[in-house]
């Protein structure tokens, strides 16, 4: 006599909806590698100069003012928010460190400190409006952008354009991570992957890996690993690894622990997904919500800080929506969802790098600028339409 009080077939719809929905995420970054490899192979052919290390290096180091801002346009998108003030913001405060460090005389790390703060604070103002006022972020932060980029413009003043010449934040787009280093990293990460797979006990979860699947893991985090300490050898070639790349990497996967292995990441995506039963469910929606508006003000700080190391100081470019739009485009590219409560923030950073590849590519091509912006919105079409393409397949099996 059976004690279980659920039907066989119900457990049988229920496994199979549950290894439909993983083999979907599973394949949520396919498109994205394939447009990414297919991108290299296409400027390689062309120029021949794409692969050259001094060329990637060029592109790690101009990924950072795109990635931070596809980083924070993904938090806020997860949430089922939308910020169009992020670029503008990274450019006023740029603007404001610039005359901290310039005209002011402050010392480096007390002027950082007063632009994440004005950074922080403003997303924050910016947040308490939407979750007090009930105004859609939309509307707020399109006046955001308005506000911020006269500020910006205020700030810089007549001339357009303030120096930075003062030391560390001058030099962050320049200094290189030494080989050694580099390589230590990497190794460490890939033994750790590798014991990770080799010696995990088994629980709930492992219990449903098989010795096969274990061991194409194993195999997989080997190779990458190999993979990633010769592009380290290779980038050297071309001066090495860029610090500001790294510190790039180093918040990316602080956001993405915060996202994926915390209540607060957890309970972002539940209020992106759905906001009526995160309420339900007693999650503080305002809270997590005027958290989730903080981050993105630090990180479009940090675009910001990179944008002004980047260019030797700060000027009224950049504040303009290029930069928030290319991040938003990088943000769907990396198969963000923008109804919110779905999405890898990994994906968005791929995205970035996809765009970014893309408009390297074309500069090294000496096309004209508006042909750039061309490209890349075909390209996040593209995206999506293959995107979409594969849900569709997924979906009818």
């Amino acid at each position: 006599m059976s004690t279980s009080s659920t039907p066989v077939g119900e457990n049988n719809g229920t496994e199979k909806l549950r290894s439909k929905f993983n083999l979907e995420r599973r394949m949520e970054g396919v498109p994205l590698v394939v447009a990414l490899i297919l991108v290299v192979i296409i400027f390689q052919l062309i120029n021949g100069l794409f692969l050259n290390p001094r060329n990637l290096v060029n592109l790690l180091t101009e990924l950072a003012p795109l990635g931070f801002i596809a980083i924070a346009s993904t938090v806020m998108i997860i949430m089922g928010e939308i910020d169009l003030s992020l670029g503008s913001l990274a450019g006023f405060t740029g603007a404001v460190l610039a005359v901290f460090l310039t005209n002011k005389g402050v010392p480096w790390p007390v002027a950082v400190g007063l632009a994440f703060f004005i950074g922080i604070a403003v997303s924050g103002l910016h947040g308490i409006i939407v979750v007090k006022g009930g105004v859609r972020s939309f509307a707020v932060t399109l006046a955001g952008y308005l506000v911020w980029y006269g500020a910006q413009l205020a700030v810089l003043g007549a001339s357009g354009y303030i120096p930075l010449r003062r030391a560390p934040l001058n030099e962050l787009s320049l200094v290189r991570i030494p080989e050694a280093i580099s390589l230590s990293v990497v190794g460490l990460g890939g033994a750790v992957i590798l014991c990770f797979w080799l010696f995990r006990r088994n629980n709930r979860n492992a219990a449903r890996i098989s010795r096969t699947a274990r061991t194409i893991r194993v195999v997989a985090a080997a190779a990458i690993t190999a993979l990633l300490l010769w592009l380290v050898t290779y980038l050297e070639q071309g001066g090495g690894i860029p610090l500001v790349f790294v510190l790039l990497l180093a918040v990316t996967t602080g956001m993405w622990i915060l996202l994926t292995r915390t209540a607060l990441g957890r309970h972002m995506y539940a209020v992106g997904g759905d906001l009526h039963a995160a309420r339900e469910s007693g999650i503080n929606i305002n809270k997590v919500k005027w958290i989730g508006f903080a981050a993105s003000g630090a990180l479009a700080t940090c675009a910001g800080i990179a944008i002004l190391s980047y260019t030797g100081g700060a000027d009224s470019s950049a504040g303009t929506g290029a930069l928030l739009l290319a991040g938003i485009g990088a943000t769907v590219v990396g198969g963000v969802s923008l109804t919110g409560g779905r999405g890898s923030l990994w994906g968005a950073f791929g995205g970035a790098i996809l765009l970014e590849a893309v408009a390297n590519g074309l500069n090294l091509m000496s096309l004209n600028f508006y042909a750039v912006y061309i490209v890349e919105g075909l390209v996040v079409l593209a995206a999506l339409l293959t995107d979409a393409a594969l849900r569709r397949r997924l979906t009818s099996h």
